[in-house]
């Protein structure tokens, strides 16, 4: 499976959905249609998802825990963003694919594309100065 998130974006998500609590299980039935349709639906619904490995999975499938993840990011059409131990993220954007690498490339353009310019330096007349603000206490 190619890997479509750039590792910068991935290690933003990893740290900014460390802490998320799991919403979908992977059980002894495996890769069953309700699971999947699970997984689906929560990513429609917020995008990102945690998702927690039982261990009747395990000894069902017969599968290691990274394969496991692969295999529903595949199924999900999503992008594999963290595997600790028995939970991992899965991340799809809720305006497809398409649009937010679309939406990626053009925001590092633009990082690219801004430059720092120089403060320009103003030489400040101190007798105008004077004159201008002392007109306004009289």
């Amino acid at each position: 499976m190619e890997k479509r998130l750039p590792g910068k974006v991935r290690r933003a998500m990893r740290a900014k959905y460390y802490d998320i609590s799991p919403k979908a299980w992977i059980g002894k039935k495996g890769f069953d249609e309700g699971a999947i349709n699970e997984i689906t639906t929560q990513l429609k619904k917020d995008g990102v998802v945690k998702v927690e490995i039982k261990k009747g999975a395990l000894i069902a499938t017969q599968m290691e825990r990274e394969e496991i993840a692969a295999k529903v990011a595949e199924l999900t059409d999503s992008e594999l963003i963290d595997v600790r131990g028995k939970r991992f993220i899965l991340f799809r954007p809720r305006e497809g694919w398409e649009k937010y690498l679309k939406r990626l490339k053009l925001k590092e353009l633009s990082k690219e594309k801004r430059e720092e310019k120089p403060v320009k330096k103003v030489k400040l007349d101190i007798a105008q100065f004077r004159k201008k603000f002392k007109k306004g206490r009289d």
